[in-house]
């Protein structure tokens, strides 16, 4: 999707070096957004060339540097407890609350109108990283009532990248692609400079488009579901013997479709029909990675 409003935009993404990172930074090249790639790193060859500037979020003077003469932030550098190698609890959540502080005031202090957050259907109570997201919610939820800015917050699903095969079983539960990662991004960045928004929060998950008993027992219901929208699909989820859960996890987006003009693309059929083509081709997909990556070895 061609986000008009995005042309010409300055935008500051953090975490710019990350798998969301990368994604969201190619999103925006490609709609007309000068970016400023921030982050500890520099991005790898996934980012076309675009402006770099090292920036440790808990730094309030990197940070500065790093958001001053910007139309829009988008702020996804955080740590979670699922990074390899794992980071300790104080460093999580100095990064994802000091740091998430540090963004805004500097947002503030340079007048900048339009951000977009990184939260996590993590949020609650269950970890550190979980506790992070709520005062990361909440200091944007700050910002918007104390500056009038337009605020979107996204709880993402896990996007990391994972075995081909996993990555198809994922999408049932909590997986997402990464392409509607960057979609949703980009669509509520678009919106937030278009002032279509106020203070904005979604899932960015999938709707499978499942009926509630297939929803409800997807062992039992799923395969001849997915067969009767795809034929041949319930002998490819034999064929890999896919693990499926008994319950799908599937999101009413309705809201976020009609606010910021997003909705999900890849679901559960869209990669069976991937892994059809695959097959067709007589692909091997033991070694495949999603989003399309083969591991060194």
């Amino acid at each position: 999707m061609v986000h008009a409003a995005l042309k010409g935009t300055k935008v500051l993404v953090t975490g710019a070096a990350g798998v969301c990172g990368q994604a969201v930074c190619n999103l925006l090249i490609k709609n007309g957004c000068l970016v400023r790639a921030a982050d500890i790193v520099k991005p790898d060859c996934e980012v076309p060339a675009c402006e770099f500037m090292r920036c440790d979020t808990r730094t309030p003077t990197d940070v500065r540097r790093a958001v001053a003469g910007m139309d829009a932030v988008v702020h996804l550098a955080a740590w979670h407890c699922g990074h390899n190698p794992p980071v300790s609890d104080a460093t999580i959540f100095a990064v994802n609350v000091d740091g998430t502080f540090n963004v805004l005031e500097a947002c503030r202090e340079f007048g900048v109108r339009s951000v977009v957050f990184a939260s996590s259907m993590a949020y609650g109570w269950g970890s550190v990283y979980s506790v992070t997201k709520v005062v990361g919610e909440e200091l944007c939820r700050a910002y918007h009532e104390m500056t009038g800015a337009s605020v979107a917050m996204l709880r993402y699903h896990a996007f990391v990248p994972i075995p081909y095969l996993d990555f198809g079983a994922s999408l049932l539960r909590n997986g997402v692609d990464r392409r509607d990662v960057a979609e949703a991004t980009a669509a509520s960045l678009s919106a937030a400079l278009e002032k279509r928004i106020g203070l904005f929060r979604t899932i960015v998950h999938t709707n499978h488009g499942m009926p509630p008993d297939v929803l409800a027992d997807f062992q039992k219901h799923g395969p001849a579901w997915c067969d009767e929208q795809l034929p041949g699909s319930a002998d490819l989820l034999r064929e890999y013997e896919m693990p499926l859960p008994k319950q799908v996890e599937q999101h009413d987006l309705s809201e976020a479709e009609r606010l910021i003009g997003w909705r999900p693309q890849i679901g559960f059929l869209d990669f069976l029909r991937d892994l059809q083509a695959r097959e067709e081709r007589d692909e091997d997909v033991r070694f495949l990675w999603a989003p399309g990556q083969i591991p060194e070895d």
